[in-house]
């Protein structure tokens, strides 16, 4: 049998359309080198091709055999986490608004919409989770620059005006939070730092660039928090690409070079906030350093009901005084479900997005594919981040701000965003044994099967 009839009848086994390119080049490159071998024995070229594909045994049993390898996978433990976390925000949100029907007019129209984005968020992540992320290896730079024009540019121009700032902006009947869909550039990063492997001092200038953009516009929108988070998870990526020695050049000094470039933009962006920063903000942060009750109403109130909260269950006068602050079910969605729930639920919270950010680093660094475990990261520094800072402000240990915990704050684009992250790494998942652990290049790396041949 000829080796392109071989090749042929091989992935004809193989369900999978997306893998049976990269099975066929990895099988041809090995039947070539093999082949190589015995042509070094003496063997004519043809002779010893032959004898490369009859050693690779029965072309249906080697096709059955690398389809049962090259498939799609699901991982049903992060599926069944996310599940449990996505019930227990309902419970949350259902007994808010039971104990705040009458307050201000809220209430169960939270719930529906806090039902209503899981859903939406639910099918996105699905969607998403089909998708081949491999695309950002082949146009990391076009989807990065359009994603930012989209987003800044899109939203100066076409922003919707709230407060004196162009924060939102309208999709239909959708009212989209810029702040917060800009943390989707991260996974975008995450893509850049895979094109610009390999180009030393010269990638690292550029990828440092590629970080300050973003987060000066983020922070200009005015969003400080989202822009801390959008900061702290691009350094954080950069750092793991430094450690997996991408860019040809020694860690120590690498690590080095990005403590010079990073340091003077600290300190530039400092003195910008010291310029910038609204009154309102200042306010805050000096309250939260003087532990002022002029100006840290809320700091204060949330820490009374944490203080005066049960270790399990909760008092239907508290949730009710809690429900006539601002941001009860958003920015203090935390302090809320200790309220509901009692202590020990929120400690159960903290464990499971613990296990969902441990999870998620575990299936991302075991990926062959580097773009692959890359991305992965790259969703798990968002979610350790906003969870991070939504905690500790909820706990007192930050100045009050605007933040997110993933998939319980209300809110659409925050419950969006968390699923798109997710489905992108259900994807990375999805496609660890399907696509080529370059796919960037269009090598191969040799096959390891334990096939009898």
């Amino acid at each position: 049998m000829k080796m392109q009839e071989y090749l042929s009848v091989v992935t004809e086994q193989i369900r999978c359309q997306q893998a049976r390119q990269m099975v066929s080049e990895e099988l041809e490159e090995h039947i070539l080198e093999q082949a190589k071998a015995y042509e070094e024995e003496g063997m004519f070229e043809e002779e010893a091709l032959e004898k490369a594909v009859r050693e690779m045994g029965d072309p249906v049993e080697t096709g059955v055999a690398l389809d049962g390898v090259h498939r799609p996978q699901i991982s049903v433990g992060l599926l069944v986490l996310i599940g449990v976390i996505s019930l227990f925000s309902v419970a949350v949100h259902a007994i808010l608004g039971a104990y705040t029907q009458d307050v201000d007019g809220v209430g169960y129209a939270y719930l529906q919409k806090h039902i209503f984005y899981l859903v939406l968020g639910y099918v996105l992540m699905l969607g998403v989770y089909r998708l081949d992320y491999s695309i950002l290896a082949r146009h990391a730079k076009v989807v990065a620059a359009a994603f930012m024009v989209l987003i800044f540019v899109g939203g100066s121009l076409f922003g919707i005006q709230i407060n004196g700032a162009k924060i939102y902006m309208r999709l239909g009947p959708f009212f989209l939070f810029l702040p917060m869909l800009a943390t989707l550039y991260v996974p975008l990063y995450g893509g850049l730092l895979y094109t610009y492997r390999g180009e030393g001092y010269k990638g690292i200038m550029k990828l440092i660039l590629w970080a300050v953009v973003p987060v000066y516009f983020t922070f200009h929108m005015p969003s400080f928090s989202q822009s801390v988070v959008l900061w702290c998870a691009l350094i954080t990526l950069l750092g793991i690409a430094i450690y997996q020695g991408w860019y040809g050049i020694g860690r120590k000094k690498l690590l080095i070079l990005v403590v010079l470039f990073t340091a003077p933009i600290w300190i530039v962006l400092s003195a910008i906030m010291l310029k910038v920063l609204a009154t309102y903000q200042l306010h805050r942060i000096q309250a939260f350093l003087n532990n002022s009750p002029d100006n840290n109403y809320l700091a204060i109130q949330m820490r009374n009901f944490l203080a005066n909260s049960q270790l399990i269950g909760g008092n239907a006068e508290h949730i009710t005084e809690i429900g006539k602050l601002p941001g009860f079910n958003n920015d203090y969605i935390f302090v809320s479900l200790i309220s509901a729930y009692g202590i020990l639920a929120g400690i159960l919270v903290v464990a499971l997005f613990l296990f969902l950010i441990i999870k998620i680093f575990r299936v991302s660094l075991g990926q062959k594919n580097q773009l692959g475990m890359i991305l992965g990261c790259s969703c798990g520094v968002v979610y350790l981040f906003q969870t991070g800072i939504s905690i500790s402000m909820n706990l007192g240990l930050l100045p009050t701000a605007s933040a997110t915990l993933p998939f319980f704050s209300s809110g659409g684009s925050g419950i969006i965003v968390s699923y798109i992250l997710l489905g992108l790494v259900l994807s990375v998942y999805r496609y660890q044994n399907i696509l080529s652990t370059k796919p960037s290049t269009g090598k191969t790396l040799t096959l390891h099967l334990s096939l009898k041949l």
